[in-house]
């Protein structure tokens, strides 16, 4: 009898950590093996790519996760008892929640949308356009709203090759900007710090990556990605890197 996979399920989200769980298969013949896979791209396959080593049960608690990033969980399911046949579980797509802080923590110097202050002379005070759907946080890459008149109007950039105009600034007071508010952006010349989405060597051109909030990649390789700056630090995938900006019109296309 042909095995039938089950279903994916979140347990507990949380910034770094997500606890999922899948249901057992069913209609083979049984016993089966289970391995759980994750990728940062919906509909991926499968592959020794993104496998989760060690990940054999029906339970997950994944962790070493980025903040405020989408990702996408599968499962497959072997019938050991009936020729190795497989099922693969449909994914399950969920997004880990921003960074955690706390309102006393004043050393503030690794934090996402924390700018370095000795480079603090090119940061603009914005509206978020009422176009904008959800709100926008800070480190959020943003594009500029072509409008007549008032502060700048902008939402949220929406693919590696958008015109950045810029990053929103880390407001204690201000956790997230939805439409209608005014948030203060960060332009060419500051030095931001924002996630590091691959390895990134110091000095190295960086380009967005929009599938993490304030995700920034090494643009080698990346073609079509709109260029945000450079590395001042070297960076391992998920850490914390100061970003000398260098954003709008004028930034390269790699």
């Amino acid at each position: 009898m042909t095995i039938t996979a089950g279903v994916l399920s979140l347990v507990l989200g949380g910034s770094t950590t997500m606890s999922l769980a899948a249901t057992a298969a069913t209609a083979g013949t049984g016993p089966y093996t289970y391995q759980w896979y994750r990728s940062t791209t919906s509909g991926f396959t499968v592959g020794s790519g993104n496998i989760i080593a060690g990940a054999t049960a029906l339970t997950l608690d994944d962790t070493g996760l980025i903040p405020g990033t989408v990702y996408y969980w599968k499962v497959v399911a072997t019938d050991t008892g009936h020729s190795n046949d497989t099922a693969e579980y449909t994914q399950l797509s969920e997004t880990t929640t921003g960074p955690v802080l706390s309102p006393n923590q004043f050393g503030m110097t690794s934090l996402l949308g924390v700018i370095d202050l000795r480079y603090d002379f090119n940061t603009v005070s914005c509206q978020v356009d009422t176009s904008q759907a959800t709100a926008l946080v800070f480190g959020q890459a943003v594009k500029v709203v072509d409008s007549a008149g008032g502060i700048p109007k902008v939402i949220a950039c929406a693919a590696n090759s958008d015109v950045c105009a810029g990053f929103i600034n880390f407001d204690i007071k201000s956790p997230s900007f939805p439409a209608g508010s005014q948030c203060e952006v960060s332009m060419s010349g500051n030095v931001m710090f924002l996630y590091a989405t691959t390895a990134i060597a110091r000095f190295a051109i960086v380009s967005l990556d929009i599938t993490t909030i304030g995700g920034v990649r090494s643009a080698a390789g990346n073609t079509g990605d709109r260029t945000v700056g450079y590395a001042y630090d070297k960076a391992a995938l998920g850490d914390l890197i100061r970003v000398v900006l260098n954003v709008g019109p004028q930034a390269a296309v790699v």
